[in-house]
C-alpha cells in the first residue's frame, strides 16, 4: 500500500491501525507530517474565499449605489441643457431687435456647450456602471472572477489534503505495518492489507506434470502449522514457464527445475484455519486428470 500521490518525502506522523485490524475501503490508515501544511493552507484559502465574497457584495453595492448616482446627474444635466438652449434662443431673438448685447449671446452659447459637456460626462458614468442588476458591469465581473479563482484555490487545498493521509484501497486486514511514526515509506509502501475472507494459494508444478493439471480439480494442501489438511480447487492456471522458488531439502533435488505456477482457490472452511498464516508454505496434492 503506496503513499498517496503528491506525498514526496514526507514520514508517517500518526498511525491509526495496528496489524491484525480490519479496515474499511476508504479508511484513513495514516496521516503523514505534511498535513498540518496542507490544513494551514486550507485555512487559508477558506479565509480568502470568504473575503472575496465579501469584496464581490460591496463592489455590487457600489456600483449600483454609483449607477443610481449617475443616472440622477444624467437627468440634472439633461434639464440644465434644457435651460441653457432656451436662454440662447432667448438671446437670439433679442439680439434681432438689438435688444441685447453680443456678451450675453456668447455667454448663453457658453452655458450650453457646458450644459452639454456635463450631460455628455453623466451619460458615459451611466453606460460605464450599466449592467450592474445583472452582474455583467466590468467591475462586477472582475471581483467574480476573483471569486471563482478563490474557489478554486480551496477545492485545490482540499485535494491536497488527501496527499496528507494514506487510505485503504479496500476492505480488509492489515497484515503488516512497514513503517511506524517518524519513518518514511520506502518501496514496499505503508503497510500491506489483504482481503482475507477468501485465501488463495500459488502452487508450483513441474513442467512435466502440468499437462495434468485443469481448473476445478480438488487439491489438498498440508503443513506442520496447520491443525488438519487445507481443501480447495485449481483456480487458474499461469502461461508462463520460469524457475522453482520452492527448493526441496532433498540432496538429490534438481535447483533448476521448470515449474508452471497454479492458483488455488481454498473453500470456506479452509480460508477461515489458512487466515492467519498467510505466506504459509505448503505442500499439495492434486486430483489430477490421471487418478
Amino acid at each position: 500500500m503506496a503513499l498517496p500521490s503528491g506525498a514526496g518525502d514526507a514520514r508517517i506522523a500518526r498511525l491509526m491501525v495496528v496489524e491484525g485490524q480490519q479496515v474499511a475501503a476508504g479508511e484513513t490508515v495514516a496521516e503523514l507530517d505534511n498535513m498540518p501544511a496542507f490544513l494551514a493552507a486550507r485555512a487559508s484559502a477558506e479565509s480568502n474565499l470568504e473575503a472575496q465574497k465579501a469584496a464581490l457584495e460591496q463592489v455590487r453595492a457600489s456600483i449600483l449605489a454609483s449607477l443610481a448616482e449617475s443616472r440622477a446627474d444624467q437627468l440634472s444635466a439633461e434639464a440644465a441643457l434644457t435651460l441653457a438652449k432656451q436662454e440662447l434662443e432667448r438671446q437670439t431673438k433679442l439680439a434681432a431687435s438689438a435688444s441685447t448685447t453680443q456678451v450675453l449671446i456668447e455667454q448663453a452659447r457658453a452655458n450650453v456647450a457646458k450644459a452639454q459637456a456635463e450631460l455628455d460626462r453623466a451619460v458615459a458614468f451611466v453606460k460605464r456602471y450599466r449592467g450592474a442588476a445583472t452582474g455583467s458591469q466590468a467591475d462586477i465581473v472582475l471581483a467574480a472572477r476573483n471569486l471563482d479563482l478563490a474557489r478554486t484555490n480551496l477545492a485545490r487545498a482540499n485535494a491536497d489534503i488527501a496527499a496528507g493521509r494514506v487510505v485503504a484501497p479496500r476492505a480488509g486486514t492489515v497484515l503488516e505495518i512497514h513503517a511506524r511514526v517518524g519513518e518514511k515509506p520506502t518501496g514496499s509502501g505503508a503497510m500491506t492489507i489483504g482481503d482475507l475472507t477468501q485465501m488463495m494459494a500459488e502452487l508450483e508444478v513441474y513442467q512435466t506434470d502440468i499437462k495434468k493439471v485443469a481448473p476445478g480439480q480438488t487439491v489438498t494442501m498440508t503443513a506442520q502449522a496447520l491443525p488438519a489438511p487445507l481443501t480447495g480447487r485449481v483456480a487458474g492456471i499461469r502461461q508462463i514457464v520460469g524457475r522453482q522458488s520452492v527448493m526441496s531439502t532433498e540432496p538429490a533435488a534438481n535447483a533448476d527445475a521448470r515449474i508452471v505456477r497454479i492458483s488455488v482457490a481454498l473453500d470456506a472452511g479452509s480460508s477461515l484455519q489458512a487466515r492467519s498464516f498467510t505466506n504459509l508454505e505448503v505442500v499439495c496434492r492434486i486430483g489430477t486428470q490421471t487418478e
